[in-house]
């Protein structure tokens, strides 16, 4: 670990570790390759999920999406997203959390859970928050400023429809992402701001913490990476506004997305050396979790449970009225509570004693385990022979589905 203020680099390997970390780690083939991993160059998600098989060194097929893919993909798991996998056998893949949890039964080694049960939970959790409380904020720096909204609007275009058609479509399509991911769900011009600023939040607490490290919990990628990996890179790094912003105020942010971009495990010891989160810098972090995040997880699985379809989301820091309610969120806090339970007495402790300062985490498990429906839709690898079949939506052809 590097000593505060110095610049992190990626730890160095000596040429005995690397001939170690480069022999196979599996003694028998694998089944399932080679895999097939339907993605967007611009997505969110893709890219936290091609940067972790890209780490783990695992064998892949990239296939940039168009219409037609997107069309086996809904017919075969029901979602009209990427990332998707299918494997060499026919099964299929789908959602990063899952998926990551998946290969990480096939290729274990190097680990990116830390060993430590209670560090193990951190890393979930902050992944958890990475995925889909940056997700609101990624939303706003790409379709409410206007040279970003019409860029990715025509890109995404023209992925889908024919040439002549790209720059309408593209102009309706981020007239939707607009309406749908900004205003209809939550931010208003009062609010906007504050919506806007939540990257200049997790920009500060990124520098800090990679100020003394390579990687957000030591020498190694963990899960935490990849779920802020999710929005830095596809959109804060990447779209117009925001990358200029990262480049000019986030300088180690920026380098960190190229090095885990870049990364590969035979650069690294074979022995992740984990840090306790226990620096000051953690601080604004774990307030957000527990004041703003997981108060908007047990708000929004009220609503899930009373059948409201909207709800006034009240935080510490945010309030956003008339917000979707997402039952995919209500599945994503069933998760936490079931991984905190799971944990040894010891490891709970260890884990109430550094959110105690923060106010604690009871708010996880208020009005207890709030089911969402949704527990047995991520039994992965799926298998077509024995998957429901698929309900068609005309509206998801044209549109594309909502994360819910």
């Amino acid at each position: 670990m590097t000593r505060k203020g110095r610049q992190p680099s990626t730890p160095q390997v000596s040429n005995e570790q690397k001939k170690r970390r480069t022999m196979p780690e599996q003694q028998q083939p694998d089944p399932h390759v080679p895999y097939r991993v339907y993605k967007m160059d611009i997505s969110y998600f893709s890219g936290k999920f091609e940067a972790y098989l890209r780490y783990k060194g695992i064998p892949y097929t990239p296939v940039e999406t168009d219409a037609k893919v997107f069309k086996r993909v809904y017919a075969h798991t029901g979602i009209q997203k990427v990332p998707a996998v299918e494997t060499a056998d026919g099964k299929w893949l789908f959602d990063t959390t899952p998926m990551i949890r998946w290969f990480e039964t096939q290729y274990p080694e190097p680990p990116v859970l830390p060993s430590d049960p209670a560090l193990a939970f951190i890393a979930l959790l902050i992944e958890d928050y990475g995925d889909e409380w940056l997700w609101r904020p990624a939303m706003w720096w790409r379709w409410v400023p206007r040279v970003s909204r019409w860029a990715l609007g025509w890109r995404i275009a023209g992925a889908i429809v024919p040439a002549p058609f790209t720059r309408l479509y593209g102009w309706l399509f981020g007239q939707r992402q607009l309406r749908e991911w900004v205003w209809g769900d939550g931010v208003t011009h009062k609010n906007s701001d504050t919506v806007r600023d939540m990257l200049f939040r997790e920009l500060a607490f990124l520098e800090a913490v990679l100020s003394d490290q390579p990687f957000l919990l030591g020498s190694h990628p963990s899960v935490a990476d990849f779920g802020y990996f999710a929005s830095m890179f596809r959109h804060f790094g990447n779209d117009p506004d925001p990358a200029e912003v990262m480049r000019r105020q986030a300088p180690r942010t920026y380098e960190w997305l190229a090095r885990l971009w870049n990364l590969s495990i035979d650069r690294l010891p074979p022995d992740p050396e984990w840090v306790w989160p226990g620096a000051d810098y953690w601080r604004p972090l774990l307030n957000r979790i527990v004041k703003d995040y997981l108060p908007y997880l047990h708000q929004n699985a009220r609503a899930h449970h009373e059948g409201r379809k909207r709800f006034d989301y009240q935080g510490e820091t945010s309030r956003f009225p008339k917000t979707k309610t997402t039952t995919y969120r209500v599945w994503c806090r069933e998760v936490l509570q079931q991984r905190y339970s799971e944990m040894p007495v010891d490891a709970r402790k260890k884990v109430d004693d550094l959110f105690a300062g923060s106010g604690g985490l009871a708010i996880l498990f208020a009005d207890g385990v709030i089911a969402s429906g949704l527990a047995g839709r991520f039994q992965l690898p799926l298998d077509p022979n024995t998957a429901d079949p698929v309900k068609k939506s005309l509206k998801i052809a044209l549109f594309g589905q909502p994360r819910n």
